[in-house]
Order: structure tokens, then C-alpha cells, then sequence
């Protein structure tokens, strides 16, 4: 009877363990394909963006604007194909599947319409000062967005390579937002007296 009850016992625990052990690898595939789907956000706003200096053929600004949304579309162009030879390795990302319901797709889509960065509506009706205070402060919204992706996605990220391409990606995107502020604030506001 005694070796009933310790046989019993063994099989629960290796039930136990094996259950553990399910549950952990369904936890790391769900971790895996929510980093997917960050890196594919991700690639998407870095594939647009990339495409943000074209805005500039269309608008005359200042050489200060030239300069930051140039450096930023070359930057973004640089992620987005860095992203896509990173995303061949082991395991592999899906980088068209952001996870996202089709509402909140629509929602930055329209975001990125009203605000100009979608190409072909280079911030319509705007010039000037006004075209470039718009086009900086939407740039830097956008940026500062993949910026935190980034950075959140850093301590969750098991590979060693996408970690530090992750923690290189968030160190242009900072230079690059910070770039944007530095002209926001020589150029397009008010400084308090000192």
C-alpha cells in the first residue's frame, strides 16, 4: 500500500513538473510573439518615417528643419532595413504582424494622416513657420513613441543581438528627438527671461 501512495505520489509530481514546464514554454511563446509584434510596430512607423523628408520637396523650410527631418528619414531607413536582416534570425519575426486590433490600425492612421506624416499629405494648407512647428512637433511625437518601444522592449528581449539592437536603435532615436527639441526650442518657442 505504502508503495501505491509513493508511486501515486511520484506521478503527481511529474505531472506537476511536466505541467510546469508546458506552461513555462507558452509563456515564452507568448513573450516571443508579443516581442514580434513590438519589433513589427516598430518597423512599421521606421518604414514611414524613413519617407518623412519627401514632405520636404513639396514645402520650402528652413535649412535647421532641412537638416533634423533628412537626418531622421535616413536614420529610420537605416533601422527599418537593420530590423529586417535582424528579424531573419533565430527565431525569426513576422514584421507586417503589429498584433493590433483593426480599430487601433485605423486610429494611427488617422493620426498619421491628420498630422502630415503619412506620405502625400505633407501637412496640407501649412508654411512657414507653421509648416515646420507642426512637422517638428509631429516628428518628435513619433519619435518619442519608438523611442519608449524600444526602451521597454530592451529588458524583455532573450537575444543578445536584438538586445543591442534595440538599445542602438533607442540611442539614435533619442539623438534624433533630442536634435528636434534643440531646433523646436531655438526656433519655434519662447524663451523665459532669465
Amino acid at each position: 500500500m505504502f508503495s501505491v501512495i509513493r508511486q501515486a505520489a511520484l506521478v503527481a509530481t511529474l505531472l506537476c513538473c511536466v505541467l510546469a514546464v508546458e506552461h513555462a514554454r507558452a509563456d515564452d511563446t507568448q513573450a516571443l510573439q508579443e516581442l514580434g509584434h513590438g519589433y513589427a510596430m516598430f518597423h512599421q512607423a521606421a518604414r514611414q518615417l524613413s519617407l518623412i523628408d519627401k514632405a520636404l520637396w513639396v514645402k520650402r523650410e528652413s535649412d535647421a528643419v532641412e537638416r533634423v527631418v533628412t537626418e531622421l528619414a535616413v536614420s529610420m531607413g537605416k533601422l527599418a532595413r537593420s530590423l529586417e536582416q535582424a528579424a531573419d534570425a533565430s527565431p525569426p519575426i513576422n514584421l507586417s504582424d503589429t498584433g493590433l486590433p483593426r480599430f487601433e490600425v485605423a486610429k494611427r492612421q488617422s493620426v498619421y494622416l491628420e498630422r502630415g506624416l503619412d506620405l502625400g499629405t505633407p501637412i496640407l494648407g501649412r508654411t512657414g513657420h507653421d509648416f515646420e512647428r507642426t512637422l517638428l512637433l509631429s516628428l518628435t511625437a513619433a519619435i518619442n513613441q519608438q523611442r519608449h518601444l524600444a526602451r521597454v522592449m530592451i529588458d524583455h528581449e532573450p537575444s543578445a543581438v536584438r538586445k543591442q539592437w534595440l538599445r542602438d536603435a533607442n540611442a539614435v532615436l533619442n539623438a534624433r528627438y533630442d536634435a528636434m527639441v534643440a531646433v523646436l526650442e531655438r526656433h519655434y518657442f519662447c524663451s523665459s527671461p532669465e
